[in-house]
């Protein structure tokens, strides 16, 4: 006999199919399971820490990490802008050395040289911070997480401003 449990309403037509007091105190074990992991959703929401990491900042560690964080992904959201504008200035250097030298040309290659090391700085200002960043740092003595961050959060600004500024150097010099 297969009953489907979704297909009946109340608890009552549990009961009635159960044949045994020990069937209906299983089924109503089961109900009230369900009925507890239902309820647990309401109240008080408390963020759990996952990987140094909460969603909300709820002490100063976690507003420092998320400064971290924050600068990290604006920079990382421009790198794949960044090595567009790498390939290009090297396109257009490729170009310029197959013209006759003049001091016009010259003057243009060297542009596209300084665009190409503020890049290529710029590159490796993040992935080299990436590799030395440790967001596990000092976790057993606070204030020197701290340090670590406020320490992390300085270097990060410095790389994101990098990636920006080369950008904007970039787009100076290939728009003309």
């Amino acid at each position: 006999m297969k009953i489907l449990i979704g297909n009946l309403n109340s608890y009552n037509q549990i009961c009635t199919l159960a044949k045994t007091s020990c069937m209906k105190k299983l089924v109503f074990s089961a109900l009230v399971s369900i009925a507890m992991i239902a309820c647990q959703g309401g109240g008080e929401e408390k963020v759990q820490r996952k990987d140094g990491f909460s969603a909300l900042p709820s002490s100063p560690e976690d507003s420092l990490f998320q400064l971290v964080m924050d600068g990290h992904d604006i920079g990382m959201a421009k790198m794949g802008q960044l090595k567009g504008l790498q390939k290009r200035a090297q396109q257009a250097l490729d170009s310029l050395n197959k013209l006759k030298l003049t001091p016009a040309i010259e003057q243009q290659q060297q542009a596209l040289m300084d665009v190409q090391e503020a890049l290529n700085y710029a590159e490796y200002s993040m992935n080299t911070w990436m590799e030395e960043f440790n967001p596990d740092s000092s976790k057993e003595d606070l204030e020197s997480r701290l340090n670590y961050l406020k320490v992390e959060q300085e270097k990060v600004e410095k790389v994101k401003n990098s990636i920006l500024e080369s950008l904007r150097f970039a787009d100076s010099v290939m728009k003309k």
